[in-house]
This record gives structure tokens, C-alpha cells and sequence, in this order.
């Protein structure tokens, strides 16, 4: 079938975000038999305007997208990260087309207020809503007309091409790579646990969005990653200056992307037990796990030390993360989902349908 994905394809940026989880989708609808056009409307509302404004744009992408959906006339619109397209143009778009599914994608966490805004606004409009996040939090964000669902965060074969436990002379003990120069708040793990790895005598890091130092985009960013033997997949669990963190319902099974391209590039994953993401990777099997700094530094010390272990555990977790949550997996789930079929695959994911 004709597939439109609406997302930001960072085409300013000329590659630099080439990895970006839009892409992964376009991979996976493809290998699945479908052909999708990508429409990208930040860049084509930039493009609009001499003044190279998104805002000031936002008319002539809605009216494109508009236009799009007339000439491709797709059978299902799926869209992440797309906010300059209104809902009124969603609505619209099946005026044009009937029948499409419309399928709204997020990959942000839910303790973050403008996000929910967006899911409350578009689960109106809405026949499928996909979320990297698991659990009840989830029910609210059921339109009337329309069911809400878990997705883990998903692994291109494409993209994710390294194999990092097959080596042992790496640079580097540890890779981290993120966009926390001094973390969101007091005692921000995204801050404080590379840091101190960075303070160690023993171990290396190679570290980068964090403490000043610049961050890693490119072809450069799976470069430094496969030249480290372990990763820190960290996340943050709050809000700006708010002082307790989020509720294990609004965070259960979230993961940025990051646990994708490190354990899809075969790093041993280092995490917390914060997200419950042990119920999704062994632990000490496919995924290794630590809460405080002492405790992750010792982890990484004793990997370190038995390197057999760090390989045969980043192994496992790669061929887990390649087999069962690969993006063509994931997107055949959304297809399935969003036409309401019988699934083709025992997905090794809470497949719990949520409906208002």
C-alpha cells in the first residue's frame, strides 16, 4: 500500500540526523512490501519563507500536505514529530481520502506537559496512537474512535550495522552521548553517572552533549559508538526543576532511542531499573543494571575485567534487540494495529489495546 509518513527529515542538517527514528520507520514500512513518500513539513515550511521560518511557513506546509495527500492518495498517514501540521488538515485529509488511517506516533515521555497536549489534541483525530511508553498511562490518550499502544523503541538492520562485541581492542571502555550539558536537575543521572566515569582512574569514556563538551551527530555518532566495549543508556525522569520524579506509570518501559543504537550496534547496555526495562532484557543476560553511581561504576569495572562476559551479554542483547524489536517488526505491529488484523508474529511487547 501507499504509506505517507509526516515527520521532520532534518534535510538543514544534510544527513546529520540521518539515524533519526522517522527514517527507521521509512526502512521498515519499505522491507515490508510498502512504498511510502516522506513529508517532511518543517523543512518544507522553512523553504516557504525567505525569512526561513517554520511558524511563518506553517500555512504553505499544511496546504502541500494537503496537495500530497490528493497526488499520493496513501492509504495510511502516519505521523511523529509533526506538529506544523494542524488537525484541522488531518481532518481534512480524510475528507480527501476516505478510509485512510490516520496513525500518530510518539517517541517523547509522557511527564512532559507539552507532549501530552499533543496526544490529547490529536486523539481526537486520530485511528491508532503508538507510544514508547507501556501501562494504563496509556488509556487517556484513546480517542473515541480509536485504540492506543505500546511500542518498544526499534532497531533498523540498516542503520544499526555494528557489532561491537566482536572486538575487544576499543578505544574506549565507555560511550555516552547526549544533550545534557549540566543535567535538568540536581542529581540528573544523564549528568552525574558520566561524569563521574569521566573523574575515574580506571575507566575511559568517550562522552559527548555532556559537561561542554559538544554534542555527536553524523556518521561520526555509530563511528565513536562501536569504538567502545559499554554504553550508559540513561534517561531523564522529570521535568525541569521539579523535584521528584515522575511516576513509575508515566515512565514504565520509556527509553529514548539511545537503547536501540547502542545494544543494535552489539555495546554492552549499562541502565537503571528506574523504567523497568529488565522486563524487556535480561538482566546480567541481555542487559546489565545499576541505580546509584557506585554501583555503575563498579558494574563497569567488572566488566571491564571479564571481557568474555561484556561480549557474551552485549551479544545476546543485539541479537534480542535485531530479532524482536526490529523496526520492521514494529511497523508491521502498527500496520496490523491500525487495521485492525490478527497479528502475524508473537510480539515480545505488551500488546494491551487500549480504548476509551
Amino acid at each position: 500500500m501507499r504509506i505517507l509518513l509526516v515527520g521532520n527529515a532534518h534535510h538543514d542538517l544534510n544527513g546529520a540526523r540521518y539515524y533519526n527514528p522517522e527514517a527507521k520507520l521509512k526502512n521498515g514500512f519499505i522491507r515490508n512490501g510498502h512504498v511510502v513518500h516522506f513529508f517532511s513539513p518543517k523543512d518544507i515550511a522553512r523553504s516557504s519563507t525567505i525569512f526561513r521560518s517554520s511558524r511563518i511557513g506553517q500555512k504553505h506546509s499544511n496546504a502541500a500536505f494537503l496537495d500530497c495527500v490528493r497526488i499520493f492518495k496513501p492509504s495510511m498517514i502516519v505521523f511523529i514529530h509533526s506538529v506544523h501540521i494542524t488537525e484541522e488538515s488531518f481532518v481534512e485529509a480524510k475528507r480527501i481520502r476516505p478510509g485512510v488511517r490516520l496513525v500518530q506516533i510518539c517517541v517523547d515521555p509522557l511527564f512532559r506537559p507539552k507532549n501530552i497536549a499533543v496526544l490529547e489534541r490529536r486523539k481526537l483525530i486520530s485511528d491508532a496512537t503508538f507510544i514508547t511508553t507501556a501501562g494504563e498511562a496509556l488509556k487517556p490518550y484513546a480517542g473515541k474512535d480509536s485504540v492506543v499502544s505500546f511500542i518498544p523503541n526499534w532497531v533498523d538492520p540498516a542503520i544499526e550495522t555494528g557489532r561491537a562485541f566482536t572486538e575487544s581492542d576499543q578505544r574506549y571502555d565507555v560511550f555516552f552521548a547526549a544533550r545534557a550539558h549540566v543535567g535538568e536537575y540536581e542529581g540528573d543521572p544523564r549528568f552525574t553517572f558520566p561524569v563521574a566515569v569521566r573523574d575515574s582512574s580506571d575507566l575511559t569514556i568517550d562522552l559527548h552533549g555532556v559537561d561542554g563538551q559538544p554534542a555527536l551527530h553524523g556518521a561520526a555518532f555509530y563511528e565513536h559508538m562501536t569504538d567502545a566495549r559499554m554504553a550508559l543508556n540513561l534517561n531523564g525522569d522529570r521535568q525541569g526543576d521539579v523535584k521528584e520524579p515522575a511516576p513509575l506509570a508515566l515512565r514504565y518501559l520509556y527509553n529514548s532511542d539511545r537503547v536501540a543504537q547502542v545494544m543494535g550496534s552489539g555495546l554492552l547496555a549499562v541502565s537503571t531499573r528506574a523504567n523497568h526495562l529488565f522486563e524487556m532484557f535480561a538482566d546480567g543476560e541481555e542487559m546489565v543494571f545499576a541505580d546509584k553511581v557506585d554501583d555503575m561504576l563498579e558494574t563497569l569495572r567488572r566488566y571491564k575485567r571479564d571481557d568474555a562476559a561484556r561480549r557474551r551479554i552485549a551479544e545476546a542483547g543485539w541479537r534480542k534487540s535485531h530479532t524482536e524489536y526490529s523496526v520492521d517488526l514494529v511497523t508491521r505491529y502498527i500496520e496490523e494495529v491500525s487495521f485492525e488484523r490478527a497479528f502475524s508474529h508473537h510480539y515480545q511487547w505488551p500488546t494491551t489495546l487500549y480504548t476509551a
